[in-house]
């Protein structure tokens, strides 16, 4: 059984995830990635997309989508 942390990862992976599908634009991408860097223990967003594609928790193609959003809007 999950302990209670690492139930709050995977609960608060599943909102990032829900929340990166929801992006249609680059800029609702970065007010993400800005919301995520004001909180002092998050990753940042290139980190956490590379890790959940290496993880295989995103496809291939939304990983591609917004790491060229990213590079191309930061």
């Amino acid at each position: 059984m999950a302990g209670t942390g690492q139930l709050r990862d995977v609960l608060t992976e599943e909102r990032l995830i829900d929340a990166l599908r929801g992006c249609s634009s680059t800029e609702e991408l970065m007010t993400l990635e800005q919301r995520l860097a004001d909180e002092p223990d998050a990753p940042a967003l290139f980190d956490w997309i590379c890790n959940m594609l290496v993880s295989r928790r995103l496809s291939r193609g939304l990983a591609a989508r917004l790491l060229s959003q990213l590079h191309r809007g930061g």
